[in-house]
């Protein structure tokens, strides 16, 4: 594999002999599960990659949540064909599923402690009938970022650092253009990530130290990394006493 070569500007030099910021960053996925929002959490700087090739088996614009003690996919319908990125992906309302999930959110998780903070973030952001699936898991995910009181930077990568570069050159590509010299990745990474690739461009390759969280939910029995709506209507926009002992 050809090595991607990037010369680190005086200032992002400078950045990197002074202190450490870490870039981290994700597809813009539908109501993520907790580990998510811990590499956000974790993080100084993270990208929504919405500038890459939509993926059906993905979790692009599905998850799951707890219907009667089992897992109940959720999912939004979607217009594509094969190629498109997830921000050429449309939804579509042919069908009136935002009503049919708010009930099914509503049936499954009335009784949970929190109910009212997870129905008022469905009902707000589903009743603006976003044309684009990405519009719509990004405003999401923006707003419980920041419910969370979770400080990183959040950026666009079709806006603010659009590349053509796939795999680990797109995030060695991304981290040194935002001037961090610490890539958090996830541990499914490891299946690309080139360790001498990273270190030749001055960045520290550090993988995820996440663990599924277990938690108060309501119903029996308990199910690990569900949607972020499931921890939400459980225990609101509390974040987890362990992440921030870390």
């Amino acid at each position: 594999m050809m090595k991607l070569k990037l010369r680190l500007s005086r200032r992002k030099e400078k950045m990197k002999n002074t202190c450490n910021y870490i870039f981290s960053g994700h597809q813009p996925n539908f109501l993520p599960y907790m580990g998510y929002f811990y590499k956000m959490f974790k993080s100084d700087v993270f990208v929504l990659d919405d500038d890459v090739q939509y993926s059906n088996s993905a979790w692009h614009n599905t998850n799951f949540i707890k219907a009667n003690g089992q897992k109940l996919r959720i999912t939004i319908p979607v217009s594509y064909k094969y190629g498109d990125l997830i921000n050429e992906v449309k939804i579509c309302y042919a069908r009136n599923w935002t009503d049919k999930l708010l009930m099914t959110y509503r049936m499954n998780y009335g009784k949970s402690n929190y109910f009212n903070e997870g129905y008022k973030l469905l009902e707000k952001h589903l009743s603006i009938k976003h044309e684009l699936l990405s519009e719509l898991n990004i405003v999401l995910i923006k707003d419980i970022a920041n419910k969370f009181g979770i400080k990183c930077k959040i950026v666009i990568a079709s806006k603010d650092v659009p590349t053509p570069l796939k795999n680990h050159n797109r995030n060695v590509y991304q981290c040194l253009k935002l001037g961090g010299n610490i890539y958090y990745s996830g541990t499914g990474g490891a299946a690309y990530n080139d360790v001498e690739d990273y270190a030749m461009n001055g960045i520290k390759l550090i993988y995820s130290d996440y663990s599924p969280i277990k938690y108060k939910q309501v119903g029996y029995p308990f199910i690990s990394d569900l949607s972020v709506i499931d921890y939400i209507s459980n225990h609101g926009y509390n974040l987890p006493d362990d992440w921030r002992a870390v």
